[in-house]
């Protein structure tokens, strides 16, 4: 089967909301680590300030999944991948995720969102 430009932009959005959804996650692990250190507060804040416009870029990206034709039925985590199941105009379909290749984009992503402007532009 051929995907079309619609389903292309829908995985997209796809990768990307996998993506947001472990960065969300390391950086709440990172955050509870940051308590003993000297200016553990201020980096804290800092990915407090991340993580929240994370959360509004993932909202963003469900508001795209309630117009498009398509929804996530479930993540799941295995070893070594990370597995998505999806439905998309009444097909349904998996994608895979390497650990290693989302380590790399989410450090990517992450420096992304550490370029943001004090206003929260980027």
């Amino acid at each position: 089967m051929l995907y079309d430009e619609d389903q292309l932009a829908f995985e997209v959005e796809l990768k990307r909301y996998a993506h947001l959804e472990v960065l969300l996650g390391v950086l709440e692990r990172d955050k509870k680590q940051m308590g003993h250190l000297k200016m553990g507060e201020i980096y804290q804040y800092q990915l407090e300030q991340i993580m929240d416009q994370c959360l509004r870029d993932m909202a963003e990206i469900r508001d795209y999944f309630r117009q498009s034709q398509g929804e996530i039925i479930q993540t799941v985590q295995l070893a070594g991948e990370r597995l998505v199941e999806y439905k998309y105009k009444g097909y349904r379909y998996q994608v895979k995720y390497l650990n290693e290749f989302m380590r790399v984009e989410c450090g990517e992503m992450l420096k992304g969102y550490m370029k943001l402007k004090r206003d929260g532009t980027m």
